[in-house]
């Protein structure tokens, strides 16, 4: 077996010859990862490259990057800051870790996000809804009841082409939702993932799959829903990622600030609603991806039935109804809304923070809407 390359090891540290040759393999592997996500349109600028005593390197960058929005046809940019843990195993880049903090052009510097697990108006009754007044909205007016889960017949396979898949990123950059144990807010770990698992799905042929909202403008939740609508999509996938309550939170001291934490808890969790248009195919589909997500070796939490007295669908598959959840219940076609894991578990935090494991887990969710899209026919 070929060993490890060190980027830099104790004998050549200070060759200069080899730093150079160093830092040109680094930007070659760097370019060549953001290069995976061409409708992104990424492009490192500022690389520092530091070695490290154990032959890994600290990489700190900006990434800056530029969206179409799918709906207005309107782009927009801004830069990412970025640091990374990378090590060299058998000729091949692999990243350690990854901390990233978003700066949209059109998020005004002192005005910093919001400190909040859920937005205000995350969840409202029907009636709530509908005094907003901001949009028409249609809402199945028949009594929630626990959708069948049970495997639907089989329809005409339809092609990964075929299926429009929207990707809803939760949050905002100033309604950063969670905090994680190391003070990073929600809405950084779900664009990165966002960002990921739309690359991945456009790998396995789903092409029509798009973003709402990929800039960052503060929207609401209605017009999340709405843009999935208008574009006739046949999924919706909300992005987020879990806390708990703040009475079982603890203190601790991190790169000198204090942060809070709890790791009692950990894992994913599914959510759907009742109330949704396609509710019983919601739960299809809140069923393969379960099942996809326990394949790969994930695991649910429970946490939400003991603390928030959530109704729990599946335990197995940690499967649970939020009937009154606005993007769900107003979306036209199946909607689900995945928490990837628990971002305030210290170390659940450090997995989501590895690439190696998100590849994991965003390979996961492909195969639960791959088979998803194979149980059911697109309109023509």
């Amino acid at each position: 077996m070929q060993r490890a390359r060190p980027y830099r090891t104790e004998e050549r540290r200070n060759s200069l010859e080899d730093r150079q040759r160093d830092r040109a393999y680094i930007e070659k592997d760097l370019r060549n990862y953001v290069a995976r996500w061409p409708s992104l349109n990424l492009k490192p600028e500022t690389v520092t490259i530091s070695a490290k005593d154990d032959g890994s390197a600290e990489l700190n960058f900006n990434v800056v990057y530029s969206v179409a929005n799918q709906s207005n046809k309107k782009s927009s940019s801004g830069y990412s800051s970025n640091t990374w843990i990378v090590r060299r195993v058998n000729g091949e880049m692999k990243i350690v870790s990854q901390r990233e903090a978003v700066h949209p052009n059109s998020i005004a510097a002192d005005k910093p996000p919001h400190n909040q697990s859920h937005e205000d108006d995350e969840a409202l009754s029907d009636e709530e809804l509908k005094k907003r007044g901001d949009i028409q909205i249609e809402i199945p007016t028949a009594k929630a009841s626990k959708p069948s889960i049970t495997p639907a017949a089989k329809a005409a396979h339809t092609s990964p082409a075929d299926f429009i898949i929207a990707l809803d990123i939760g949050h905002t950059p100033l309604r950063g939702g969670a905090i994680s144990a190391r003070g990073v807010f929600e809405y950084q770990f779900n664009r990165r993932l966002v960002a990921e698992l739309f690359a991945q799905l456009q790998a396995m042929g789903f092409i029509r799959a798009f973003v709402i909202n990929p800039q960052g403008d503060e929207i609401s939740l209605v017009h999340r829903s709405t843009e999935a609508n208008q574009q006739k999509a046949d999924l919706f996938l909300a992005i987020h990622h879990d806390s708990v309550k703040d009475k079982f939170l603890k203190n601790w001291e991190i790169d000198g600030k204090t942060q809070k934490y709890c790791d009692d808890f950990h894992g994913y969790s599914i959510f759907i609603s009742r109330k949704n248009a396609k509710a019983d195919e919601s739960a299809q589909f809140a069923d393969k991806l379960g099942r996809a997500l326990l394949d790969a070796g994930l695991t649910p939490t429970l946490h939400h039935v003991a603390q928030e007295n959530r109704p729990i669908l599946d335990r197995t598959k940690g499967i649970y109804a939020f009937d009154d959840l606005v993007v769900l219940k107003t979306a036209k076609m199946p909607a689900l809304l995945l928490e990837c894991g628990v971002i305030v578990n210290r170390a659940e935090e450090e997995k989501l923070n590895n690439a190696v494991y998100r590849e994991r887990l965003i390979e996961a969710i492909g195969r639960g809407v791959e088979s998803f899209a194979q149980t059911v026919s697109t309109a023509p």
